[in-house]
């Protein structure tokens, strides 16, 4: 069992907790965001007197601390805003990130590997294949192993992640999102504040066989080189085009993140600056929108 520890150092979206409406279900007062559950026995006690939605707000919006079940840090909302709720990355966002890096390394060792997989990506895209399933054959080279009888079996599926701890703060943000030099859509959203830690525990198994023995598919160690060699091929593509990575074995996860951190395209364009050109074009006409570098 290895110890995955990460530590927030920019804020951080994983938006999977709902939203709350401001005037609703949720309360802004005195540089803090209450949520309410409405129906609540407390404050349907409170209303007890005069049941109505109407009231029910007027009495969670004069004591919202009393009768909140979360609160954040917040800048000053407007009513009627929705405000996203973000949560603590889960296990499955961490092992997509494990695999993804796993890939990358999988094919930086390995020359006719990703001669592969580049070949399997282009063919890919010539036979008008849908966005989500551009690069699975390619993948499959690396993941998939056939086993008697025809069955096949994905070599990741030795890997489990399971969530262990954080220690999690989360404050509410103001996120603007960029198109070129202007904003082309402003929200709000709960998300983890800079210095919250969070911990996994990352097992690789060994592949139990049918006479009883076991295979080494992949070890621990192979994850934590994946994940260094991964951070440092990302981060220092980052520091040469000017933005902001800092000084360690960092990643991106969650809303923000980008295409290069989701993908090992940053190895297609080194390896295929062709194919990469095409796939940006390919993905623009068949998402309906420019995909590239600053796509969220």
């Amino acid at each position: 069992m290895a110890l995955l520890r990460l530590r927030v150092d920019t804020p951080l979206f994983v938006l999977g907790g709902g939203s709350a409406v401001v005037g609703l279900d949720a309360f802004y007062k005195e540089g803090r965001l209450y949520l309410v559950d409405i129906t609540s026995p407390k404050l349907a006690a409170a209303i007890a007197a005069r049941p109505s939605l109407e009231e029910a707000i007027k009495v969670a919006s004069s004591r919202p601390a009393e009768y909140a079940h979360r609160h954040f840090s917040s800048p000053p909302i407007p009513d009627k805003t929705e405000v996203k709720i973000g949560v603590v990355p889960p296990a499955s966002t961490v092992k997509g990130l494990l695999r993804t890096a796993y890939l990358w390394l999988a094919l930086s060792r390995d020359e006719k590997l990703a001669e592969g997989f580049v070949k399997a990506a282009a063919e890919a895209v010539d036979e008008g294949t849908h966005p989500k399933f551009v690069g699975s054959v390619g993948e499959a080279l690396v993941f998939r192993r056939e086993l008697e009888g025809g069955r096949r079996w994905d070599v990741f599926n030795s890997v489990a992640v399971r969530e262990r701890g954080a220690e999690a703060e989360f404050r509410v943000y103001r996120v603007d999102v960029y198109e070129r030099a202007g904003i082309k859509a402003t929200f709000y959203a709960a998300g983890l504040a800079p210095g919250s830690t969070l911990e996994y525990e990352v097992v690789a198994r060994p592949r139990p066989r049918e006479d009883g023995g076991s295979d080494v598919v992949l070890t621990e160690q192979d994850l934590k080189d994946a994940l260094r060699l991964f951070s440092e091929e990302l981060a220092a593509f980052e520091r040469a085009r000017g933005l902001y990575a800092p000084q360690c074995d960092a990643v991106r996860l969650g809303f923000g993140a980008g295409r290069r951190w989701k993908t090992v395209l940053s190895l297609i364009e080194r390896r295929s600056p062709d194919l990469f050109r095409k796939l940006e074009s390919y993905m623009s006409q068949r998402l309906g929108r420019f995909w590239g570098d600053t796509t969220v």
